[in-house]
């Protein structure tokens, strides 16, 4: 009997499996405890104690208190094994080999001592470090050598600290990273945020400012609430920012991979503009999560795009990036939502009814 094939031929590929992505909504807990494995994942603090074999007083499970006390809260967090005596860069290049599927890490026991060197290691990777400082010193602005003012001195963008003398026993580093991370990267503030199971700090206004202009975060009462002030990173940036940056570039970089994947792209117009296309629809996700800026109209009523793209034209590569077969000069710019933290608001109350048309 002949077949059906040789009158009709189908064929059907599948192209259905995804790109594995960094995420970015996972925190890593750093600190000492016995087991086999470099990184474990936990789902509550109960499920802490178990796998490392913690008291109710250890670091790591006090941390993922923290976490987990959040409203929301992530629903895991990882644990990443530091030796005694195992230098910083030693463990998180290990921890990194075993699982690299986290985004922020935190030192779990708060030892001032090791922050420069987290935030040394974590400044060469797409990460987030946070942490919380102790030392009054870090409050001092003639203080030169303060953890604080080598961060800033060394402009770490990727390093948050908060200002807590009691960072023993409080984690609000882990705490807003928890609830923050629930949020998709362009959504989120780190200021102005109240956590649960953290200690608000009653400061000076003088130290608290201190702190501030060192780059640094509070979490301080502000009359019946508590909430977070600042949101930087040590450099001077928001976290959000450094969050939303990284995010974006991660999108970028899967959807141009999918459009060269199993695909020849020519090298014409045609395919600098499949290229293009995939930037542009990861600026466009951004500004639905709100970290680009929608587009606005300007004081002369003219509309003001959420970014600019500079797209070349085949004919002006140059023939050597032809020939080997790269594509440069594809450019945007975008512009930044941000997110208003404070707010100055002037008025004047008048009896002449007169004074209200003239203003």
């Amino acid at each position: 009997m002949a077949r059906l094939e040789r009158i009709v031929d189908v064929q059907i590929a599948l192209r259905t499996a995804g790109l594995s992505q960094q995420g970015f909504a996972d925190i890593l807990l750093v600190g000492a405890f016995a087991h086999a494995a470099r990184v474990l994942i936990a789902t509550s603090p109960a499920e802490v104690l178990e796998l490392v074999g913690a008291d109710a007083a250890h670091p790591l499970y006090r941390a993922a208190l923290a976490v987990f006390s959040q409203t929301p809260s992530l629903s895991r967090v990882f644990l990443g094994r530091r030796d005694e005596d195992e230098g910083v860069h030693a463990a998180l290049t290990a921890i990194e080999a075993e699982s690299d599927d986290w985004y922020a890490l935190v030192n779990a026991d708060h030892d001032e001592a090791d922050v420069l060197d987290y935030a040394e290691w974590t400044e060469a990777r797409e990460k987030l470090f946070l942490t919380t400082l102790a030392d009054p010193a870090n409050a001092d602005p003639l203080s030169t050598t303060s953890t604080a003012a080598m961060l800033m001195a060394e402009g770490y963008l990727r390093t948050g600290w908060f200002f807590h003398p009691q960072a023993a026993t409080e984690w609000p580093d882990a705490a807003v990273a928890s609830r923050q991370f629930t949020i998709l990267p362009g959504g989120e503030t780190y200021a102005n945020q109240s956590l649960a199971g953290v200690l608000a700090l009653r400061l000076p206004e003088t130290t608290a400012q201190n702190v501030f202009a060192r780059n640094g975060n509070t979490y301080e009462p502000v009359r019946n609430w508590a909430l977070t002030q600042n949101g930087r990173v040590a450099g001077g940036e928001f976290i959000d920012v450094i969050r939303t940056r990284d995010a974006l570039c991660e999108q970028i970089r899967v959807n141009v991979i999918q459009i060269l994947r199993n695909n020849r792209v020519p090298f014409t117009d045609g395919g600098i503009s499949r290229i293009a296309q995939g930037v542009r629809s990861a600026l466009d996700l951004f500004v639905t999560r709100g970290g680009i800026a929608p587009p606005e109209l300007d004081a002369e009523g003219e509309i003001v795009p959420s970014y600019t793209m500079n797209v070349p034209l085949s004919l002006s590569v140059p023939v050597n990036d032809k020939a080997n077969r790269v594509l440069r000069d594809l450019r945007f710019t975008a512009r930044l939502a941000g997110a208003i933290h404070a707010t100055q608001i002037r008025g004047e109350l008048v009896l002449d009814h007169t004074a209200l048309a003239a203003g």
